[in-house]
């Protein structure tokens, strides 16, 4: 007779940026067996593709636990637009200025000041990952004994200079 943790399944949420082979590094704990991977991007809404997958994912496979995986930074100092030919960096700059004109006087819905922020992730990242958790953690649709859990793996990027 198999034991009730071997029927959990914990289902893990990475935001575009982690690996997998990070998050097996980090959680060597994980069973591999017992696991599912979506890998995407923050949750927009309670009711977007992505809550509906994994909505879908709790009740077909009895998810017991879901873990969002984001990532945390450790920056070291680079041009975001290193390794691009000038003739790209020429029109990209260009759009770059109309955009942060925007950025600073229509405000659009982005968080960042700018949009270097807005392309580097910036602190927003962890506000994205904390929103995740509390989207789901508040979803009617997910059953209240499923545990909700984040990690953070912590990984070098290049900081971007403006």
């Amino acid at each position: 007779m198999e034991t009730a943790d071997k029927n959990k399944i914990t289902l893990y949420v990475l935001d575009f940026d982690v690996e997998i082979d990070d998050l097996i590094e980090e959680n060597q704990k994980m069973n591999t067996e017992s696991s599912i991977v979506l890998h995407t991007g923050p949750i927009g809404s309670p009711f977007d593709d992505i809550m509906r997958s994994i909505i879908i994912a709790v009740y077909r496979y009895n998810v017991a636990e879901i873990v969002i995986v984001s990532s945390l930074y450790h920056n070291k100092e680079k041009s975001l637009w290193t390794g691009y030919s000038e003739e790209c960096q020429r029109e990209v700059q260009e759009k770059v200025h109309t955009l942060n004109y925007l950025f600073e006087h229509c405000k659009p819905e982005f968080v960042e000041n700018n949009i270097n922020e807005w392309f580097a992730g910036g602190e927003a990242r962890t506000d994205r990952a904390q929103n995740t958790v509390r989207v789901i953690r508040q979803h009617p649709l997910i059953p209240s004994d499923v545990k909700i859990t984040e990690i953070s793996i912590l990984k070098e990027k290049e900081a971007v200079l403006q």
